[in-house]
């Protein structure tokens, strides 16, 4: 099997932040979000654990995924470093009933945007993700559309491709740092804001799946109740894979049952 990214729509990236025009450095921090970190903006960034909350995504496939957070930080933990990490942590629904949290760990590299015509560089909100999890790689192309100069939402589109599962996939994502609406985008100039954003990617604000600026259903009160009882998992992994993580975890898990029936 073999699945190719695909290069439609060609979404354009986002050229100018808090009046400047968008470089590495401010690039990163729009990833890195509200996550407590130095390399975090340091007046916008709110310094939680995680660095946005998805409001509403586009693809039931991969978005539908209820209390997902997105963990971005630099590689090594150096500031200055052009790659970060990635690891999205969220809920998962079991067929017999149960919840738990599940977390993915990616590699994110700068790469060159399609309206980038200079040679060889990368372009400044333009992404490549990478992962490899249970023998299967997969790679997406990220896009920063638009984001909020406070920070209290962000656009991203991605394009995807599990090649091995035949697979290709395309969305776009409603960031915030809490994971609701934004209060300053319910309507008005905020909401025509986001609504033309999701348009640059091709998509309506009603194809959007999760809630609402109303209401959301990706963090209603049966998830986030079951969340004070169930923290989710959000150390962050490092420069380390995600078998050899879930391996360290497992043997955590044992080494704490040991302790308990001693």
């Amino acid at each position: 099997c073999d699945a190719p990214i695909l290069e439609r729509p060609r979404v354009p990236l986002l050229k100018t932040w808090r009046g400047s025009p968008l470089a590495a450095e401010s690039a990163r921090e729009i990833l890195i979000g509200h996550l407590d970190h130095p390399a975090a903006h340091p007046v916008c960034a709110k310094k939680k654990p995680w660095s946005w909350k998805i409001v509403v995504g586009a693809n039931p496939a991969y978005d539908a995924f209820p209390m997902q957070h997105q963990i971005f930080y630099p590689v090594g933990g150096r500031r200055s470093n052009k790659s970060l990490w990635y690891d999205p942590v969220f809920c998962v629904e079991t067929l017999d009933g149960p919840k738990v949290w599940c977390k993915r760990h990616y590699r994110v590299t700068p790469r060159q945007h399609w309206s980038d015509d200079s040679k060889g560089s990368a372009t400044p909100g333009a992404w490549t993700l990478n992962t490899l999890d249970n023998g299967m790689v997969s790679e997406e192309k990220w896009t920063t559309v638009d984001a909020a100069d406070d920070l209290s939402w962000c656009v991203l589109h991605y394009s995807g491709a599990a090649r091995r599962a035949g697979q290709s996939y395309v969305g776009a994502l409603l960031c915030s740092p809490d994971g609701q609406w934004p209060v300053s985008a319910r309507e008005g100039e905020g909401l025509e804001r986001i609504r033309h954003a999701f348009r640059k990617c091709d998509l309506e604000l009603w194809e959007l799946f999760g809630g609402s600026t109303e209401k959301s259903y990706m963090w209603s009160e049966a998830f986030t109740k079951w969340a004070e009882e169930n923290p989710p998992p959000l150390d962050r992994i490092g420069d380390m894979s995600i078998t050899a993580w879930r391996k360290q975890e497992r043997e955590k898990a044992f080494a704490a049952k040991q302790r308990i029936s001693v």
